[in-house]
């Protein structure tokens, strides 16, 4: 049964699909930088000159506007091919944040209702932005390549207590639940101090409200919880545990001879 084995397939070929969430400046866009190029970058975030010296990065800009979101269905469709074609290692979108939120401006150009306070209406406008991403993040995960697509967390609060209840994806209505079902890899990025200088890594467990998951690493816990924020240390890490699981074969079919 083919499907059983998919995790261990984005090991063998070296394709890694992340979705990527943190707090702001937490590393998310050096981590991205690391990925194998000739990439491309979905830049919702205005924050290209991340890459500037990171390799062969392809990028285009998407302004928060009703116009911003048509450009992007246009160049989505034109990367969608390339990366077909093979010209890119790697494709980052960046970030699913600010991409929810042009969505937003493009479903409120499409509808003309309004709240009394000339806000959205969330059963139209929440609706119509679902129905604009949805399509594109399926698209998206489906293409054969690297794929990171940077987020950050959205705090849920008690009113009553002031206490954090749960950190959520920061995406518009049910996406915050539905986009994460997307990817078999979420990680979440933080920092550490030490000896004076700051230093990224991501978590591939949960931690106290914060949801990370990495199918590749499974029940059996074969990558470690944390690591440093490079895509070589997840590949290398990965590598590391096929060798063990290897060995442990070996070793099994030479007690059972």
């Amino acid at each position: 049964m083919a499907g059983i084995k998919a995790s261990s397939l984005s090991i063998n070929t070296g394709k890694l699909k992340v979705y990527s969430l943190g707090e702001f400046a937490t590393g998310k866009s050096v981590f991205c930088t690391t990925f194998p190029t000739p990439g491309y970058l979905f830049d919702f975030d205005g924050g290209a000159l991340t890459y500037r010296d990171a390799g062969d990065w392809d990028f285009d800009t998407f302004p928060p506007t009703p116009q911003g979101w048509v450009a992007f269905e246009k160049v989505f469709r034109i990367v969608k091919d390339e990366v077909k074609q093979g010209k890119y290692k790697t494709v980052i979108l960046d970030s699913s944040t600010m991409m929810s939120d042009v969505a937003m401006a493009r479903a409120m150009q499409l509808d003309p209702k309004r709240t009394p306070e000339g806000g959205p209406v969330w059963n139209v406008h929440y609706q119509i932005v679902k129905n604009l991403m949805e399509p594109k993040l399926r698209d998206f995960i489906a293409m054969d390549c690297n794929l990171v697509m940077v987020g950050h967390w959205k705090l849920n609060i008690d009113n009553k207590t002031g206490e954090v209840i749960s950190a959520d994806p920061l995406l518009t209505g049910q996406l915050s639940e539905r986009v994460p079902g997307y990817f078999d890899e979420i990680y979440c990025h933080f920092s550490k101090r030490k000896l004076g200088k700051e230093e990224y890594y991501i978590r591939l467990t949960n931690k106290g409200f914060y949801k990370a998951r990495s199918r590749i690493s499974g029940k059996a816990r074969l990558l470690p919880d944390e690591l440093p924020n490079t895509y070589q240390a997840v590949m290398e890490a990965a590598e590391k545990a096929m060798e063990k699981m290897e060995k442990e074969k070996e070793k099994e079919v030479k007690n059972n001879a």
